[in-house]
């Protein structure tokens, strides 16, 4: 059994903290011990995570940050080398094997394994630092890289570099697990009920932790707009407070009640691990996300693992994933208009949000399954390996 650390620099549980909770067991399976590096900040991440029997070690663990606070930065930068030997302590007591890396900003672990001469998987998955950046931080990617990992193709695009690694990049769908997420009537009337929704209304879903990025205030003026076609419609949004975020959660309660959508027309509500529990209450999910944000949200393959179209912004490689009119819709990021409208045409047409429901669970049992994603990440581990033991880097 070889062990590798996945190092994630963000303490709430995300997309990265839920790919590494879905494929611990099956990588386990072909070879592969799962140990997640955190930072040592409040955050639900680390709980959720050895909940489910992950091996889960936290550290002082800065991060590169948008903030303009000249002190957050100055702790980024005093704390940097510190970290980066703190990483190697690390690698070689856990006798670590390969390291991953998520995301572009946070190089710590890369250097680190470099400097322990241990392989490097680095995971590109969201599409959020500005192209300036990219620019400057990609060649130090590409050097420290001997594999480079990211969902869907544009995500590769949009990294200057990323594309020239030819075969050692290895694109992927984050991890479903079908058999948890899928249509299931009866945990939908459950759910509703849970939800405050009634039997024949129309509920909108969104699913995301409650930061900027989300752009849960498009969605709430676009269900204004809804509300005025379709009377009774509802709306719900799952998603964990982020600490550094209340400012955000505040205003958006407070704008949901000056549009007049405010309980119960919208409910915000923590879903802790419960997201396939309550997914299937939802007529439609909705995704908002503003441009530079996402890569490809595991939510929206979730939503078709059980049935729900989806209406998505066009952030990322969410196109490489929703086929347009036959899984969900893809709309114009920030455009409430366009929103409301794709809203509107699944509330009206019922057998459509049906059809659409068949298709995205076919979709998500032939690509987004765990089964095909494991396989991924060890083709992109071994690459990685091979590579370092041909070069001896």
């Amino acid at each position: 059994m070889r062990t590798f650390l996945h190092v994630i620099h963000y303490p709430v549980f995300g997309g990265p903290q839920n790919q590494a909770l879905r494929l611990a067991s099956p990588l386990r399976e072909r070879g592969w011990e799962t140990v997640v590096v955190l930072p040592d900040e409040p955050g639900n991440a680390a709980e959720r995570l050895r909940a489910a029997g992950i091996e889960v070690v936290t550290m002082p663990l800065h991060r590169l940050r948008a903030a303009p606070d000249v002190a957050i930065q100055a702790r980024f930068l005093a704390g940097f080398v510190p970290e980066v030997r703190a990483l190697q302590r690390l690698i070689r007591e856990r006798a670590a094997q390969l390291v991953v890396v998520t995301g572009l900003t946070n190089s710590h672990a890369g250097i680190a394994a470099r400097r322990e001469r241990v392989p490097v998987t680095w995971q590109l998955v969201d599409t959020r630092p500005p192209m300036a950046l990219r620019r400057v931080l990609m060649p130090l990617v590409v050097r420290l890289a001997d594999s480079l990992m990211t969902t869907g193709r544009e995500v590769a695009r949009v990294h200057p570099g990323a594309l020239a690694m030819g075969e050692r990049l290895v694109t992927f769908f984050p991890p479903v697990d079908t058999g948890e997420f899928r249509p299931d009537a009866e945990r939908r009337r459950t759910a509703r009920a849970e939800l405050g929704v009634p039997a024949e209304a129309f509920v909108v879903g969104a699913v995301g932790n409650l930061n900027p990025q989300k752009g849960h205030q498009y969605l709430l003026r676009a269900m204004a707009r809804v509300q005025r076609r379709v009377p009774g419609a509802e709306l719900r949004i799952l998603g964990a407070s982020t600490p550094t975020q209340i400012r955000y959660e505040r205003e958006l309660r407070r704008e949901a009640k000056q549009l007049g959508i405010g309980e119960p027309g919208v409910v915000f509500r923590d879903p802790r691990t419960r997201v396939a529990e309550l997914l299937p209450a939802f007529d439609v999910l909705a995704l908002t996300a503003v441009p530079r944000s996402e890569g490809i949200p595991t939510v929206v393959l979730e939503a078709m693992a059980c049935g729900v179209p989806v209406v998505a912004t066009d952030a990322g490689a969410v196109r490489e994933a929703i086929e347009q009119g036959v899984t969900g819709f893809v709309v114009r990021p920030l455009d409430v208009g366009a929103i409301a409208h794709a809203l509107v045409r699944l509330a009206e047409q019922p057998g459509l949000r049906a059809s659409m429901g068949v298709a995205g669970r076919a979709r998500a049992e032939a690509d987004f399954g765990l089964e095909s994603c494991a396989d991924a990440h060890v083709r992109a581990f071994e690459i990685a390996v091979a590579r370092r033991a041909h070069t001896g880097r």
